[in-house]
């Protein structure tokens, strides 16, 4: 196994530029910027790359209490932010040169020093557009952490001797170099549904530790938060999303509208997406553009049924009176696994793991033409093909894999209109079935077969 890249620490109070300096040290735009306190909540962790160098940077929430923000959320902010300084190998401590030193700003910095962070804290002043900005008063060095290495993460002015510094600090054992292989995941998940079913939950449940902020407050997460670890010998990358709501309840512009335009975002990065619902209510119409935006992306689905535990009077017939109900709500989804959990009570979250992996094989599935030649034969034996459109009667010379990812198949009849979709069907379900393609869609496309093609 890799070793695990040092890690580094990005902790202030909030609007000092913290996560606008995040996205430029990762060079990604990961982070939510906006001028609302509490925009950033739970860590948001990247990869940095300098002079062949690697390091793990954390972006963190702003240590400072806003009064708007709810209580259960901004007490989750500070803990999320007190667990990355414990974790990390470097703190950088960002102030806003253009405010100066302010209370809440000295404040932390005592906390720093009496806690034993000073000799892994890097000062760092933000926002130092011009030259007059770089000349500090003396409320700065009252602060007890020397001069800040003066930037502009918006301009990215200073940042590359703020990048030297960090790699000067950090233990040389733990640096890896740019060229080494980073181990990349073999199994990238993203949790996908409506605000509050429990998707944070879900995260911390697989983890076993509070690794994002849950309440019951609708839209606590409002990034998506890529986590790593490992299970069963395999690399997963879980990626937390915002919930999704319906447009109409969505300002235009607000800080929601770019965090679900982020949480669709990580559909193209996944592997696997689990669509999160709350059995102990309704599926909604919300429910089901979720569903569609995933089937349009080609992504593999796992159907997580959460709050289990809120069903009362379970009897035999419970949990299939429940599956018949998904099924009906969610006919496209038929091929999709369904589980019922708890993440509150642990309840079945390991399966999902467990299933990703095999829906992970599914989806890279390589069949070869030997075999398919023979599946095509006692699918035709056993039903011969079906007309469509037209007099003249279909009929199916080959078919063969064309890619993985999600398997994709080609079809080669004398006529593609002439085939009946039931047909197409009948063959999707059957490969399912034979070659155990669990989870994943099966593709098809029909061309026309070329007499230069017949062997």
């Amino acid at each position: 196994m890799p070793k695990a890249l040092p890690k580094v620490a990005i902790i202030g109070r909030a609007n000092v530029g913290k996560s606008t300096l995040f996205n430029r040290l990762i060079e990604q735009d990961k982070a939510l910027v906006s001028s609302i306190s509490g925009t950033t909540r739970d860590r948001n962790i990247g990869i940095v790359s300098w002079r062949g160098k690697k390091f793990e940077l954390t972006d963190t929430g702003g240590l400072d209490i806003d009064e708007k923000i709810p209580e259960p959320i901004s007490q989750g902010i500070v803990k999320q932010a007190q667990q990355a300084m414990i974790d990390a190998d470097l703190v950088l401590f960002v102030i806003d040169l253009i405010d100066g030193a302010t209370p809440v700003d000295r404040d932390l910095a005592k906390k720093l020093i009496a806690g034993g962070f000073k000799e892994k804290t890097i000062f760092v002043g933000n926002k130092a557009e011009t030259a007059k900005l770089k000349k500090y008063d003396s409320s700065i060095y009252r602060l007890g952490l020397g001069e800040p290495v003066a930037i502009s993460a918006s301009s990215g002015s200073g940042t590359g001797d703020l990048l030297d510094e960090i790699l000067e600090k950090l233990p040389n054992k733990k640096l890896k170099s740019g060229e080494a292989d980073i181990a990349k995941p073999d199994i990238k998940i993203a949790l996908l549904g409506r605000p509050n079913v429990g998707k944070s939950s879900l995260l911390n449940s697989i983890l076993g530790e509070d690794r994002v902020i849950v309440s019951d407050i609708a839209h606590t997460t409002r990034e998506a938060h890529d986590t790593e670890f490992s299970y069963k010998d395999k690399k997963f990358l879980i990626i937390d999303t915002a919930g999704i709501r319906r447009k109409s309840k969505i300002e235009r512009g607000t800080l929601e509208k770019r965090s679900v335009g982020k949480s669709l975002d990580a559909l193209d990065d996944c592997d696997v997406a689990v669509l999160i619902t709350e059995c102990n209510k309704k599926i909604d119409a919300q429910d089901k553009k979720i569903t569609q935006a995933i089937l349009e992306s080609g992504k593999s689905v796992i159907i997580a049924a959460n709050k289990w535990d809120l069903i009362g009077d379970k009897e035999t017939n419970t949990i299939k009176d429940y599956e018949n109900f998904y099924r009906k709500s969610f006919p496209y989804l038929w091929w999709a696994p369904l589980i019922f959990i708890s993440a509150k009570e642990n309840l079945r979250t390991h399966k999902l793991l467990n299933l990703a992996i095999e829906i992970k094989a599914a989806r890279e599935i390589k069949i070869a033409d030997s075999q398919l030649d023979k599946f095509l034969k006692q699918k035709i034996k056993q039903h011969k093909p079906s007309r469509g459109k037209g007099l003249k009667n279909p009929y199916i010379y080959e078919i063969t894999q064309s890619s993985t990812n999600p398997p994709r198949f080609v079809i080669y009849v004398n006529d593609p209109t002439v085939l009946h979709f039931s047909y197409i069907r009948f063959l999707q379900n059957n490969l399912r079935e034979k070659f155990k393609i669990i989870g994943t869609p099966i593709q098809v496309e029909l061309r026309k077969w070329k007499e230069d093609k017949k062997k």
